[in-house]
């Protein structure tokens, strides 16, 4: 929609690459107005009637008040500027805005003009028409284009994800103008390891951030020692042993293969090769018995997935897939991968989840058909940048930034755009092992009782024609939803804003455009 007039938020003039600096000078004045006031007062009529001027001593006073005025007043404008700066407050945008104004300069984006005065001819320098908005939790960029910067104005989407750490979400279009979008302070947004809920086919992982299994199924996530992947799993069994019965493979005997110790996952984990290898069987059974169920209910409708028949979902999660992949010998690779991709094809109606965890997601370890169908997609610490590249194979462009917090990393919840993430805050004083110890029995639908003859496989398979194009044209339905409905969610939270800060509604129309 068209406005008459588009508010694109501050212009970035050249002052503003010494905008701190001035806002600290700023800040510092009522400090010099006393110290001005008190040496008025005081100093001056001292030294107007005493003669002594050789006399050091006599200046002490007044130089210690001066040094104690001016570092109290440093002091101030550096904690009030810093705290702000903390709490992404007013003098973070302003230091957004010396950024940017700093990287034009900087980059020689820079507009040159003569100017006659009485003296002569002077050169007058300004920046080219560049807007900087803060919207909550987004912030926005515009640069003018079709000038002699249009090149580098149009790429600047990267540079500015890596200089500010944001995610970019969004590039605009619109004549004359590029505005980029970022999602800005996702670390804000973190939720404690006991918030982590899965119900109705969706898990929240984040505020803001949920991950819907049963529309986009399956997961990968890739992360490497100490990255906190493995806590991050936890974070998924608390909330996916309420919801159904969970399956654990861990090739390395490592931290998941205690599970088998537990009461609730007696005969659900399993170590040795040949044993997960038959677990995948055994998941690939489960589904065609699942789905024969299923249509041999009384309300049986083509389209509706297992909740419809009141089932519960089962989750199979095979940690160090890499490690394990990278045991397997000629056909037990075959035949491990003919279990699998049936799984991620076909598993979703049926209540079957994959959530495969490993250092490296290369071809070898997912081959293009198994990764392309593992719809959510999180990576948990230092992460290389190939690493990324086969993790979020759509966003070769978008800068991945490494920090040194454990369980930060990205996600794509099946959007084609990854976010900043974090993983749910485990307290030092939680005991993973007391509590699954404890834990009940998982629900889960028993299907033991059908039996997989050559008759009821022949109608599995005709089952599995019926619903194969429905499948794929479901999820890309989906993934359309989730984009169309974070476009909404982005506009409402403009509208709150604009009625937060008391915006009339016909002026906030006006004001409501950066699409």
């Amino acid at each position: 929609m068209k406005h008459w007039f588009n508010y694109r938020g501050f212009r970035i003039r050249l002052f503003k690459r010494f905008l701190l600096r001035n806002w600290g000078i700023g800040l510092s004045v009522p400090f010099l107005i006393i110290l001005g006031f008190y040496h008025f007062v005081v100093t001056y009529p001292y030294f107007r009637n005493f003669h002594e001027w050789k006399e050091w001593t006599v200046y002490i006073q007044p130089v210690l008040v001066s040094l104690f005025a001016v570092g109290l007043a440093t002091a101030f404008s550096f904690g009030v500027i810093r705290r702000s700066e903390l709490k992404d407050g007013f003098f973070m945008r302003r230091k957004k805005m010396e950024m940017l104004a700093r990287y034009m300069f900087s980059n020689n984006m820079i507009e040159r003009k003569e100017v006659k005065t009485e003296k002569g001819k002077r050169e007058k320098l300004s920046f080219p028409k560049a807007y900087y908005r803060s919207l909550g939790d987004r912030d926005i960029f515009t640069f003018a284009t079709g000038n002699k910067f249009h090149n580098q104005v149009i790429s600047l989407g990267k540079t500015l994800s890596e200089m500010y750490l944001a995610d970019l979400t969004k590039i605009n279009w619109e004549m004359g103008y590029i505005s980029y979008e970022f999602l800005m302070n996702n670390e804000g947004k973190r939720i404690n390891f006991e918030q982590v809920i899965a119900e109705n086919g969706k898990i929240t992982l984040m505020q803001g951030v949920v991950w819907e299994y049963d529309k986009l199924p399956h997961m990968l996530i890739v992360g490497g020692t100490g990255g906190g992947k493995t806590y991050f799993i936890y974070s998924l069994l608390y909330a996916l042993t309420k919801e159904g019965r969970v399956h654990l493979t861990d090739p390395k005997k490592a931290d998941l293969a205690e599970f088998s110790n537990f009461k609730a996952f007696k005969g659900l984990v399993c170590h040795e090769k040949s044993d997960i290898i038959s677990m995948m069987e055994e998941a690939e059974q489960l589904m065609d018995k699942r789905y024969l169920y299923m249509k041999r209910q009384k309300n049986y409708t083509i389209g509706k997935n297992y909740r419809y028949y009141n089932m519960k979902p089962e989750f199979v999660v095979i940690d160090e897939l890499a490690a394990f992949v990278s045991t397997l010998k000629g056909m037990e690779y075959e035949k491990f991968f003919s279990y699998v991709i049936p799984l991620v094809l076909k598993a979703r109606q049926a209540g079957v989840f994959l959530i495969f965890a490993t250092q490296r997601p290369d071809v070898d370890t997912l081959p293009g058909a198994v990764r392309d169908n593992l719809m959510c997609r999180v990576t948990a610490g230092r992460v290389s940048p190939t690493g990324y590249d086969m993790a979020f194979p759509d966003s070769k462009d978008k800068a991945f930034v490494n920090k040194d917090i454990v369980g930060r990393g990205y996600i794509d919840i099946g959007s084609g755009i990854p976010i900043e993430f974090f993983s749910p805050l485990v307290s030092n004083n939680f005991d993973f092992v007391d509590y699954f110890q404890k834990l009940p029995s998982m629900p889960f639908t028993d299907v033991s009782d059908i039996e997989l003859t050559v008759e009821a496989k022949q109608e599995v398979n005709e089952f599995y024609d019926e619903i194969e194009e429905f499948e794929a044209d479901f999820v890309d339905n989906v993934k359309t939803e989730i984009i169309q409905e974070q476009v909404k969610k982005k506009e409402e939270n403009i509208d709150k804003l604009m009625e937060k800060a008391n915006v009339p509604v016909s002026y906030r129309e006006k004001l409501n455009k950066v699409n």
